[in-house]
């Protein structure tokens, strides 16, 4: 049994060791910040009534006994600290007032306020710690499926491609031992690797706000939609996301076509941003994206030249036929809709590609 201890904390304190750096909020098994102003604003408003906290769950980590000090790292709270240090940073109002507007007694009442805590004896690095992050947030329903897929697999080969080109991996030249926002599962040759390839335009696209939200991002939705276009790039059309789990499982310790992939995936994208269309075009419509992407994918496949000019016109005339739009608007996802908007697409374009 891991020994742990639950104690109350004074939120001051636990503030404190976040902005010090020796409580890390974002260890790399976390999820993206999610939460709305809408639910950081309950939240403080739960410790300004003084009304019962939920538990926080944190990892004391090793000691350094040369430099005498500690560094733990929050397995389960990230939100809501998050959600308190923002406020005190004067990021967001509660009923009106910013907290530097707060009265000295207001303010002293608030960093006084008791969180109930529980610190695990583990190291940060120990891999029970995320174990136990996968099983607190395992039947929680403010995960969504990609956010517990990305999780559950955030180290094999096809995920790390995935992370890396929707831009929610960072891959730094040095990295230390203490830095627990790095996954130490992450292995070495990855790591070589990433830092040798170009993935400019691949990452401004798949983080694009004209396609993606800001939510969207926050939530793994890119990730989960560069799965979908890595997989069909890899088998073609399939129904909805069937095929993400089967290459996550195939390639979980090595992606031998990942130069290929990551090449073509690069130079789709610059060709794309290259059109430069403008913002409110249709085509950064999801289902319109995912379509026009794997086309130019296509071509670029088969060494076909593609007219930037030409392309570009045709985009912005294409006849959206009622048959297309029902296929772009309802089952996006389905097998069927696919094969339809790719077909659409096709017969009125492949004539104009030189």
């Amino acid at each position: 049994m891991i020994p742990y201890q639950i104690r109350s904390v004074q939120l001051i304190n636990l503030v404190r060791d976040i902005k010090n750096g020796t409580l890390i909020p974002n260890a790399y098994f976390q999820r993206n910040l999610v939460w709305r102003d809408i639910h950081k604003k309950e939240l403080i408003k739960t410790i300004l009534l003084g009304y019962p906290f939920p538990l926080i769950f944190i990892s004391q980590g090793g000691i350094d006994v040369e430099k005498m000090t500690a560094t733990s790292c929050i397995v389960d709270g990230q939100q809501r600290c998050d959600a308190i240090e923002s406020f005190i940073d004067g990021d967001y109002k509660v009923d009106g007032r910013f907290f530097s507007e707060f009265n000295e007694a207001e303010k002293t009442t608030f960093f006084k306020y008791e969180i109930p805590v529980c610190e695990i004896d583990i190291l940060n690095t120990d891999t029970q710690v995320l174990d136990m992050f996968k099983r607190i947030n395992r039947t929680s329903n403010s995960l969504t499926n990609i956010e517990k897929m990305a999780s559950e697999f955030g180290a094999t080969y096809f995920m790390l491609v995935s992370r890396l080109l929707a831009d929610q991996i960072e891959i730094k030249d040095d990295i230390s031992e203490d830095d627990l926002t790095i996954d130490p599962n992450i292995p070495s040759d990855f790591i070589e690797w990433a830092k040798s390839i170009d993935i400019e335009y691949v990452n401004k696209l798949l983080t694009d706000e004209r396609i993606f939200s800001k939510r969207d991002v926050s939530r793994k939705v890119n990730i989960q939609y560069t799965l979908n276009l890595m997989s069909t790039y890899i088998d073609g059309f399939y129904n909805r996301n069937d095929k993400i789990e089967d290459n996550l499982n195939i390639y979980a310790d090595e992606f031998e076509i990942k130069d290929l992939l990551v090449n073509n995936f690069e130079l789709t994208s610059e060709i794309f941003l290259g059109l430069d269309l403008n913002d409110k075009s249709p085509w950064y419509n999801k289902a319109n994206f995912f379509s026009i992407f794997i086309y130019i994918s296509n071509l670029i496949s088969k060494g076909i030249e593609i007219d930037l000019e030409i392309l570009k016109t045709r985009l912005e005339n294409f006849e959206f036929s009622p048959e297309y739009k029902i296929a772009a608007k309802e089952g996006v996802n389905n097998l069927k809709e696919r094969q339809l908007r790719d077909r659409l697409i096709r017969e009125q374009l492949n004539d104009l590609i030189s």
